[in-house]
């Protein structure tokens, strides 16, 4: 098999569950792997949240490579490639390693019925700790894909456990109140773990000590720093925070390896591109959620533009009427309504409101580019999901 002939495999796998996965079909692959048993906890870091989570995983990986560390990452969802999933001291995984790798693992990954995403993280983890594969990693950061306690990446021990922003996301599985999807987030955290976070919201102060009372872990809020960074924004500048705080609580001096903030690489978060007729810049921010559109809302109060033009694509599965509503609050802005290639809600079932609004409404983003009027002294933006931005990146439109 070739790679495109292992990524169509895959993706006939079930991608996305319609409820909460559990963990017996994994574990049980895993759990035949000679070095799953010889894992160290101390050398593990997990990271759960509802924003911020690969941005966190991104510094901490940078600031530990700077620091001479050997780190694998793995993460979730790729914008162009599968390959970005899996990575090693800041590279991704080839597509023929990645085809190796898939075909030492396929006969688990079909006698066990894995998943999309259970699949990954087999194949991730066995690339980063099969002696075959001499990879000889000091750390390992496992992104969790959806929620934490039934994650595929929760199989594995880890001493440190990472709580980034919490709000509302795939409420369909992990529940419609924020304590319920506080719980399953929280689920990360092993006995005796040392618990790295955000600022929580103050209503979770009982989970969080019932958790702790039941773990025996250690909960510390993340410190503020002073640094620069190639990334955008305030919620940059928190997820980074937390990643420092976690890099010390390795036993690494920050103020040696700062610089390397510079150069952290966590492309389709406010990233500046550019579109082959549109005149002034465009930015692709992959905010698939309320707090991810509150979040862009307050980078755009920094930049200047005469109008911005908001394209907009989101998943069927999300908080659409609100997230529009918080966009079309912003001053000078034209909404352009568009599809996303993955699970993306449909034209037509936009709310009224929004298509009404809209300046184009179109299944093919290609489309809107070259419909779109710009002039050098507005901003374009390209927002709702992550595979929408991931198509951007990918097709260069």
């Amino acid at each position: 098999m070739n790679y495109n002939q292992v990524i169509q495999y895959l993706e006939k796998l079930i991608i996305m569950p319609k409820t909460m996965p559990g963990l017996d079909k994994i574990r049980e692959a895993v759990k035949t792997k000679g070095w799953f048993l010889n894992l160290d906890p101390k050398k593990i870091i997990t990271v759960a949240g509802t924003n911020g989570k690969g941005t966190t995983a991104a510094a901490l990986e940078t600031l530990l490579n700077q620091a001479g560390q050997r780190t694998g990452l793995y993460t979730s969802p790729h914008l162009v490639s599968t390959t970005e999933r899996i990575r090693t001291n800041g590279i991704d995984v080839s597509e023929d390693q990645f085809v190796k790798i898939f075909l030492a693992n396929q006969f688990l990954i079909e006698k066990y019925e894995l998943s999309h995403f259970e699949s990954l993280t087999l194949m991730a983890s066995d690339y980063f700790y099969n002696p075959i594969w001499n990879q000889n990693l000091d750390f390992v950061i496992f992104e969790v894909g959806l929620g934490g306690l039934h994650d595929a990446t929760n199989i594995f021990p880890n001493h440190y456990a990472v709580i980034t922003k919490l709000g509302f996301d795939h409420e369909n599985i992990l529940g419609s109140t924020l304590q319920e999807i506080a719980k399953n987030k929280f689920g990360i955290v092993k006995n005796e773990s040392v618990v790295i976070h955000h600022q929580l919201p103050q209503e979770l102060n009982k989970l969080i000590i019932d958790t702790k009372n039941k773990t025996n872990s250690v909960w510390l809020l993340a410190k503020t720093y002073h640094f620069t960074t190639n990334l955008i924004g305030a919620r940059a500048i928190e997820n980074i925070n937390t990643a420092i705080t976690i890099f010390e609580m390795l036993g690494f001096g920050f103020e040696k390896y700062k610089t390397a903030l510079n150069h952290i690489r966590w492309p389709g978060r406010m990233q500046k591109i550019e579109i082959k007729n549109i005149l002034c810049p465009v930015y692709v921010s992959g905010d698939h959620n309320i707090q991810g559109i509150e979040s862009l809302i307050e980078i755009l109060k920094d930049f200047k533009y005469a109008y911005l033009h908001l394209i907009v694509g989101i998943g069927s599965d999300k908080a659409c009427d609100k997230m529009l509503e918080q966009l079309l609050k912003i001053k000078k802005v034209k909404l352009y309504l568009t599809e996303t290639p993955f699970k993306g809600k449909l034209i037509k079932n936009y709310p009224q409101f929004a298509i009404e609004k809209a300046f184009i409404a179109d299944s093919e983003i290609s489309n809107i580019f070259s419909q779109m009027k710009t002039e050098p002294q507005d901003l374009v933006i390209v927002t709702g999901s992550l595979y929408l931005v991931g198509r951007v990146l990918k097709e260069r439109l």
